[in-house]
């Protein structure tokens, strides 16, 4: 479900701090952010409840994108190379 148009974190802000051991401080409109967190509820199924939100910077900031990759089904090698007999293999 990974999708080229970017969703930003509603409610949720990113600032950052001129201190070593703080590189952000991330505040939260609570109210905001419920009804984002209520919006997204497809991708965090898909993510079996997870939804990650990546920090990135530009030249205005900091901000909170949300990371709408979703894990793919996994394919086994037998599925992948369906044709291929493992007795011929040489190792």
């Amino acid at each position: 479900m990974e999708s080229t148009e970017k969703v930003f974190a509603k409610g949720l802000f990113v600032k950052p701090t001129d201190k070593d051991w703080l590189p952000v401080k991330i505040t939260i409109k609570a109210t905001d952010f419920v009804d984002f967190m209520n919006s997204q509820g497809e991708l965090i199924n898909a993510n079996n409840g997870w939804l990650s939100i990546d920090v990135k910077k530009n030249a205005k900031g900091m901000y909170a994108e949300v990371n709408t990759w979703t894990p793919s089904e996994q394919v086994t090698s037998k599925q992948h190379s369906p044709d291929r007999e493992t007795a011929d293999l040489p190792f």
